[in-house]
């Protein structure tokens, strides 16, 4: 017998909020009340959608079907993330890390402490792309140096947060950046790209905010004991020189020529993989290993065995599954016509780049605040604000660049987010006298507002562009009725 279509309704403007609310409730008290993990919030969520969809008329084989729909778009980006696990791992045992963090410390003198502790906590997690492995790895030895200093805590603390977001949120191997490109529907080396604009100004005025923030203490003796603890094991463990440098090379510049960031980072995995062979003496049955399950090396140095034991694919899955589960949602609030229903009613007021810029700059301070997880701000905000910004002509880079920094520079200032939590608990310092101090977060995010609404290095569609997409709306148009 066959099966007979059910009738769809369209959903109403009340409708499709309220189901945003219920959405937004249920994700918000399973992480905040139940502390659920955020994987299967995320999946789960699909769940609370569901009576929405049967009420308008979409069975359970369509809710799914929409739910994929956003997730097969992405295959491409899953994939290079697993190639990222594999790389951080390779970029550890071939010596590149390693190198880096020594060469930064080495930069250490007591009248420039709290611009290089920036410049380090930079540099560390820019190739690692982790805030939290930064902080509660090389963050804390800065901490204990600064310390022995003499300096305020907050302010140490806050250089070395600052410089760990600067990785976290620009790093094409970071979550975030990876996150956002995907959600947004754009290349990942496009969203670094734009991004890289206000990210290099706020750094440099970091830097130098920094510099002058720390002339006071420039006639203060260095205690540089955990620092050549640090050194000491590293050179044990590592032949430290200029060719470990080499993968991570020849990744920047295949991106740079604009080779696919997937194939950038093969070919970079396979190089360190080489290096780590024949400079570092591994063998290949290891290599491949920690390629898989992530690197891991034994160390008398705690701090040291902490920052070097992480990456390998398998660290990746539980992301992916983050992102699976988020790109879901959104393809079912797309699917069943509530997302369409949102992005209309706000079209008809929000229609430049200033207006635009302010509400997704307050829904990113909304979402984060509430949430105390990122990916929430970035799945929810991406998939609702980038089709309102094409209707006003704007690229998604757009979007992109204020909700991944928002969103991800954000969370250390909420006193109940977990990140902020964390970089306290990992530093011993009150949140309160950090805030102050965590100069390029703040400088990004007052660049982002102001770039937007002064309309700074905005990416515009052609015409041409714009009347292709008004083609293609009009037949979906056409195809639904």
């Amino acid at each position: 017998m066959k099966k007979v279509p059910r009738e769809k309704k369209k959903a109403t403007l009340s409708f499709s909020i309220t189901a945003l609310l219920v959405l937004v409730a249920f994700i918000a008290l399973m992480l905040t009340v139940a502390n659920a993990p955020v994987v299967v919030v995320m999946l789960f969520a699909w769940v609370v959608l569901v009576p929405f969809a049967l009420y308008l008329g979409y069975g359970l084989d369509d809710i799914e079907k929409s739910g994929y729909e956003l997730i097969k778009a992405a295959v491409g980006l899953l994939a290079l993330m697993v190639a990222i696990g594999a790389m951080i791992s390779i970029w550890l045992c071939a010596g590149t890390v390693p190198t880096l963090i020594y060469w930064g410390l080495e930069l250490l003198s007591p009248k420039m402490f709290l611009v290089v502790a920036f410049i380090v906590t930079s540099v560390v997690s820019l190739p690692t792309g982790t805030s939290w492995g930064t902080v509660s790895t090389v963050g804390v030895a800065m901490m204990g140096v600064g310390l022995g200093l003499g300096l305020p805590p907050g302010v140490v603390a806050g250089a070395i947060i600052s410089g760990a977001y600067f990785g976290d949120k620009f790093s094409p191997i970071s979550d975030a950046p990876i996150m956002v490109s995907s959600v947004c529907g754009m290349p990942l080396w496009d969203h670094i790209r734009h991004m890289s604009v206000t990210t290099s100004i706020a750094w440099v005025l970091s830097a130098i905010a920094y510099m002058i923030l720390g002339a006071r203490f420039a006639n203060t003796a260095l205690d540089v004991a955990s620092i050549n603890d640090l050194l000491t094991s590293l050179d044990s463990l590592f032949n430290i020189g200029i060719i470990t440098i080499i993968p991570m090379a020849l990744v920047l510049v295949l991106l740079i020529l604009q080779v696919s960031a997937f194939w950038s980072i093969l070919a970079g995995s396979i190089v360190g993989a080489l290096v780590s062979i024949f400079y570092q003496g591994f063998t290949l049955a290891e290599v491949t290993a920690f390629m898989n399950t992530g690197f891991s090396i034994q160390s008398d140095n705690a701090i040291l065995s902490s920052l070097l034991n992480r990456g390998g694919m398998t660290s990746m899955y539980e992301l992916v599954a983050v992102i699976i589960g988020s790109l879901g949602l959104g393809g079912i609030l797309k699917g069943t016509g509530m997302l369409d229903v949102l992005i209309t009613s706000m079209s008809k007021s929000l229609k430049n780049v200033r207006s635009l810029t302010i509400v997704t700059t307050i829904a990113c301070f909304i979402t984060t605040a509430m949430v105390g997880t990122y990916y929430f701000c970035q799945t929810f905000v991406g998939t609702l604000m980038t089709p309102l910004y094409k209707k006003a002509g704007l690229k998604p880079e757009n979007p992109g660049r204020i909700i991944n920094d928002i969103s991800n520079c954000l969370v250390a200032f909420i006193p109940w987010n977990v990140g902020a939590i964390y970089m306290s608990t990992q530093l011993g310092v009150p949140i309160k006298d950090f805030i102050p101090y965590i100069f390029f977060s703040i400088f990004l995010i007052v660049l982002d507002v102001l770039f937007g609404v002064l309309g700074i290095n905005v990416k515009r569609y052609t015409p041409e562009e714009m009347a292709a997409f008004e083609k293609e709306e009009a037949a979906e148009i056409t195809a639904a009725n």
